[in-house]
């Protein structure tokens, strides 16, 4: 007290954030920005774009099974139906699994020699063209007579480099893989030369 008067001080505003509550928000809000980013990763993930060398692991194990004649790794690198179409040829000709893989790529064997080895070089990813994987499926069906359930699906670009005691070369393919029951399979290769445009749909 000064002077008989009396001074009041005025009494703050209390904070307008209340520090537990903004611990509880922020708290929350991380939480929030993980599932996010957990969802987008996943997403990313089963379209073969993040983690995406899952895609081009049946690339891999077919043309390698190929070029060291294992027919096993060769039909498991395939859709069920396609590989059992390949056990059910190689056991009507009675011919091992090796014998099999020497007769169905002779061209190569008689061209790179038999002891032909494979290396790759993966140039490039695009999402397929529809209207190839509907002619697949179209083609699937009527083959094996059962639809076959595809979630993803792509082109991957590969520069195969075969080489043995004969000769060596490069090969420019497109392979087609897809991803059915969880797993990603080959659906075809081609050499990237012999790829027509696609028809427009109508």
């Amino acid at each position: 007290m000064e002077n008989g008067q009396s001074t009041k001080r005025e009494k703050l505003p209390a904070s307008k954030t209340d520090p537990e509550k903004a611990k509880k928000q922020q708290t929350v809000l991380i939480i929030l920005l993980i599932l996010v980013a957990v969802g987008a990763v996943m997403i990313l993930y089963r379209n073969g774009v993040f983690g995406g060398s899952a895609a081009q692991k049946p690339v891999e194990q077919y043309l390698g099974a190929i070029a060291a004649k294992d027919f096993d790794s060769y039909i498991s690198s395939m859709p069920t139906l396609i590989a059992q179409e390949h056990l059910t040829d190689r056991d009507d000709l009675g011919l091992s699994g090796e014998e099999y893989m020497a007769e169905l790529y002779g061209d190569y064997f008689d061209e790179f020699g038999d002891d032909m080895t494979v290396s790759l070089e993966f140039t490039g990813r695009s999402r397929l063209e529809k209207v190839y994987l509907d002619e697949f499926l179209r083609s699937y069906l009527e083959i094996y007579g059962e639809p076959i359930s595809v979630k993803s699906y792509f082109e991957i670009d590969v520069t195969a480099h075969f080489a043995g005691s004969l000769s060596e070369d490069y090969v420019d393919l497109c392979c087609y893989v897809i991803k059915s029951g969880g797993k990603w399979y080959i659906a075809g290769c081609e050499y990237a030369s012999d790829i027509p445009a696609p028809e427009a749909e109508e």
